[in-house]
């Protein structure tokens, strides 16, 4: 900006131009502050959806883990009955052994 006068040695021309400059100051400040409240807006929007796409992941990791818990319990049950199969199949092999023992025992005294 130009010195300052004193406004009454300052001609009409020149107050124009001050006006004008000040008029296009205005303006840049004005669209400088609508690019920020802009900016503001588009920012809020993304704080808005990643908080949204957190609640979701958030969501989205307590089913899995009841999943994952529902598995577990799944797996303990199938192993339960694995080792209660196992068992009587182990009972049932020491039936037919103690069979098969008798059997060639009565074969050894009738012999």
């Amino acid at each position: 900006m130009p010195e300052q006068t004193p406004k009454s040695t300052r001609s009409y021309p020149e107050i124009l131009q001050l006006n004008q400059e000040l008029v296009r100051s205005l303006q840049g400040l004005s669209d400088e502050d609508e690019a920020r409240k802009k900016e503001i807006e588009q920012l809020k929007f993304a704080v808005d959806q990643a908080k949204a796409e957190i609640a979701r992941l958030q969501e989205e990791l307590r089913r899995s883990k009841e999943r994952e818990a529902e598995r577990q319990e799944e797996l303990r049950q199938l192993e339960q009955e694995r080792v209660d199969q196992l068992g009587a199949l182990d009972a049932h092999l020491n039936a037919m052994h103690s069979a098969v023992e008798r059997y060639l025992q009565q074969g050894r005294k009738a012999a």
